[in-house]
């Protein structure tokens, strides 16, 4: 007699049909967890930035407390790591000169008088593109 009962799902296994359904799937949820990820790590980098731009600001205002003045813009943010200007009354406030780069490794940009800030300072990274002048720039205004 012959045996007319269907085969187990486990002793028919899958077609080629069904594993590539089954990957798709799975790799649409990678790209999905993939492009939150990436998301999450843009603004890391921008907070990172915006972060390091506070300290920067401090950092100038302790400058012009002990030197009666800000650095000029040819001086620029390498007054706080270098004694450029020859004060007698200076204090190295930056050990590293990278920390004078945002996160993306651009250095930060300086300019006294500020055009945003005309009684003080404007101190500003050119953001994630790296280019000046653009909406995603990152500044003290």
């Amino acid at each position: 007699m012959k045996n007319t009962l269907r085969p187990s799902l486990v002793a028919r296994g899958f077609t080629l049909l069904e594993i590539m359904v089954v990957l798709l799937i799975i790799g649409l949820l990678l790209g999905v967890v993939a492009a939150g990820i990436n998301g999450f790590q843009a603004s890391a980098e921008i907070q990172a930035t915006d972060a390091k731009l506070q300290s920067l600001t401090g950092q100038l205002t302790s400058y012009r407390s002990l030197a009666g003045q800000y650095p000029t813009s040819s001086q620029g943010l390498m007054a706080l790591h270098k004694n450029v200007g020859g004060m007698k009354r200076w204090t190295q406030m930056i050990k590293n000169e990278a920390d004078l780069n945002d996160v993306w490794g651009q250095k930060f940009f300086y300019r006294y008088p500020g055009s945003h800030n005309p009684t003080g300072f404007d101190v500003w990274s050119s953001g994630p593109d790296r280019q000046d002048g653009t909406d995603d720039d990152i500044g003290n205004w």
